[in-house]
């Protein structure tokens, strides 16, 4: 008996011993992953306030009396004054865009460029260049191009909406001509009554033709503005 004590003892010790061990190991384990993730978050932080300070120019957008006024409250603002409208051309350009889509309408970069062309030869005969123009207008040739797309579009869904016919250029001649200059050649003269007549036209249409899209359009807005 007495040494069924004595080995149930010592297996208790061994027990006890095992337990402890596995005690302090999981105690490092333990001690070692809570340092490693304070540690985390402590360089997390030198980075984030890092890249603030970094990019403190891009976040204070202007400083009064020292005190900072940050590119969120100026976006804000922005929204407040130009928001809605800038919205509503983003839906129209996109309603346009899905309507061309859906009738297979499409503009090739050769359209896009010949239009470009044109303008700078009207800006160049003016002494100006498209390049001055846009720089003075804060805007980039990529804005042109888009809104180029979006209007040569337009005139292809308009199609013979916006046809403009010989008579109706006889007929403006006509009825104006005093307002003709007297050293333009006649033929010169009835392409750029065409031109104005046509853009007239489109104009007219192009609000009724819009009109239409947004009242067949499911349209939900999320912003208030």
């Amino acid at each position: 008996m007495p040494v069924k004590r004595s080995v149930k003892a010592s297996k208790a010790q061994s027990t006890a011993v095992v337990t402890k061990k596995q005690d302090t190991s999981f105690a490092k384990f333990k001690n070692n992953y809570l340092t490693k993730k304070y540690l985390s978050i402590f360089f997390l932080v030198v980075i984030i306030l890092s890249g603030l300070y970094i990019f403190r120019n891009q976040i204070i957008v202007a400083t009064v009396n020292g005190e900072p006024i940050n590119r969120f409250t100026l976006i804000n603002e922005l929204e407040k004054l130009s928001g809605k409208r800038a919205l509503e051309t983003i839906v129209t350009k996109t309603l346009v865009m899905q309507d061309a889509k859906k009738k297979n309408v499409s503009v090739t970069e050769d359209e896009i460029n010949s239009e470009i062309k044109k303008i700078e030869e009207n800006l160049k005969a003016q002494g100006q260049t498209l390049e001055d123009v846009l720089k003075l207008q804060g805007a980039t040739l990529d804005t042109v191009r888009e809104q180029i797309t979006l209007n040569l579009l337009m005139k292809k869904l308009l199609g013979k909406d916006i046809a403009v016919s010989d008579s109706e250029i006889l007929d403006y001649v006509e009825k104006n001509k005093e307002i003709k200059p007297e050293s333009m050649p006649e033929e010169e003269y009835k392409k750029q009554v065409k031109t104005q007549l046509e853009q007239q036209k489109f104009q007219e249409k192009a609000q009724t033709y819009i009109k239409k899209l947004q009242d067949s359009a499911q349209i939900n807005y999320y912003l208030n503005l």
